[in-house]
């Protein structure tokens, strides 16, 4: 009966597709069934497992993910499970415990169920890192217009994290008035007539501090097993904004340049023989009223030979005398002056600069023209007085100088103006001053810009490199 018991189970354990061996703690295989001796031969028994499994005559190391035998010594487990590589093929091995003394090991080729999970489980990580360090964005929504994809980029752009935004409305990205997004959405579904979708197209898009950044998107659509997902891939287009708008600005500037160096030589002359003759006339003239006439026509002179002595700081290129110079210094020298200028009661200076600041190799003076134009433009737009609040700090190995005012600030429209020559937002003023501010921080190889909300006040940024 007892080998009757014994020959049953041995049939039955070759009747499996499984490799079974059965091996001692001293990991030598006690028993193999058919399917294990066909793939590892006869001599298998009695050999240890790793000798036969591995073909390698060491054991392996003691790190317990690569024996699933090693995970039961000493520990309370029944089974254990780890994957051993052979060529190509990925083997399952699981191991169970029988006794004190007698392990089973079980052996199966990853293929069929098994296989596909594993290889769905790579096809996923790698989806997943391939989607995460690609450096731009790619945000997806399903049919219901929620989001169901939100890169690491995404994150970095739009400053939500994925848990925040997974499964919210789209709409959250998307100013309010461009309207209800979903809308788009509906009708492509409806009609499948697509407008943008396959075309490149940029637009404003809405961060979660509430600031919108200028971006270009690239839409995709894709339908599988009744599923639909809509695929955007952004690129944040600040900096390259901003550069177009620097090469237009530059362009206009020298186009401008050429026109005005021409006008100013062609009046200087004829000026300075209106002044002259008007000059000698009024020696002359003893009548009240024509001496009148006569002195608002000198002061027009006046007023037209300034305006063409600015026409040549904006014309001209300029020879800047570098030398190294504490900007600390630079700016408190200007807020003195300007201090000694207007009144303390109605205008108030305040310096907030990092005691960090190294040296700039600069034009002391150009600088100090260019803080002189911006703060008496903070005055102007500072009818009834306030603060004008100066700083400086270290960006990016560079010195960032910003002057804040307390005036009515700058209109949108009006902000992309203001560096243009005799482009004024008031009554009074030639238009030059910034003009020939961006000219000189040009020269310097620096960046000058300004931000503003109207009715909250204007601030102007200078950035300089340090050599």
């Amino acid at each position: 009966m007892k080998n009757l018991k014994k020959n049953t189970l041995k049939t039955l354990l070759d009747l499996l597709y499984s490799q079974i061996a059965i091996v001692d703690k001293d990991k030598v295989i006690r028993y193999a069934n058919k399917r294990f001796i066909d793939e590892h031969g006869k001599k298998a028994v009695g050999r240890e497992c790793y000798n036969v499994v591995k073909e390698d005559f060491r054991p392996c190391a003691v790190d317990e993910s690569l024996c699933p035998v090693n995970k039961l010594l000493d520990t309370e487990e029944i089974t254990s499970r780890t994957i051993h590589k052979k060529g190509e093929k990925d083997i399952l091995v699981e191991a169970y415990r029988l006794d004190s003394d007698l392990y089973a090991l079980i052996l199966n080729e990853l293929t069929g169920y098994q296989y596909l999970i594993k290889r769905t489980k790579t096809a996923e990580e790698r989806y997943k890192i391939i989607l995460d360090t690609a450096p731009d964005a790619i945000v997806s929504i399903d049919k219901d217009h929620k989001i169901v994809v939100f890169n690491n980029a995404a994150e970095k752009i739009f400053g939500y994290s994925k848990e925040e935004i997974i499964g919210k409305d789209l709409n959250m990205l998307v100013p309010s008035y461009y309207g209800d997004h979903f809308s788009y959405v509906k009708r492509f579904l409806e009609t499948r007539k697509p407008k943008i979708i396959g075309k490149s197209v940029v637009f404003n898009a809405k961060r979660e501090d509430g600031s919108e950044i200028p971006v270009e998107l690239h839409i995709s659509f894709m339908e599988a097993n009744g599923e639909i997902t809509f695929t955007a891939i952004i690129r944040n287009v600040s900096e390259q904004k901003s550069l177009e708008r620097k090469l237009l600005q530059s362009e206009r500037l020298a186009a401008v340049g050429k026109a005005v160096a021409h006008v100013a030589h062609e009046i200087k002359n004829p000026l300075m023989i209106i002044g002259g003759f008007s000059q000698q006339i009024r020696r002359h003239i003893t009548d009240k009223n024509s001496l009148k006439k006569i002195d608002l026509i000198l002061e027009e002179v006046a007023r037209l030979e300034r305006l063409v002595a600015n026409l040549g700081d904006f014309t001209k290129e300029f020879r800047l005398i570098k030398r190294p110079s504490d900007i600390n210094l630079v700016i408190k020298d200007v807020l003195k002056m300007m201090k000694e200028i207007h009144p303390e009661e109605k205008y108030k200076f305040v310096e907030r600069l990092s005691p960090d600041i190294d040296e700039v190799i600069c034009d002391p003076d150009k600088i100090k023209q260019v803080l002189i134009n911006i703060i008496t433009n903070a005055i102007q737009a500072m009818e009834n007085g306030g603060t004008v609040t100066v700083a400086t700090e270290n960006k990016d190995g560079e010195v960032e100088i910003s002057i804040q005012d307390e005036g009515k600030g700058i209109s949108e429209e009006e902000i992309l103006h203001i560096f243009e020559p005799f482009y004024t937002t008031r009554d009074s003023g030639s238009g030059l001053g910034l003009a020939i501010s961006y000219k000189i921080i040009e020269a310097h190889k620096g960046e000058i810009k300004a931000i503003s909300t109207p009715s909250k006040g204007t601030k102007f940024i200078i950035r300089l490199p340090y050599c």
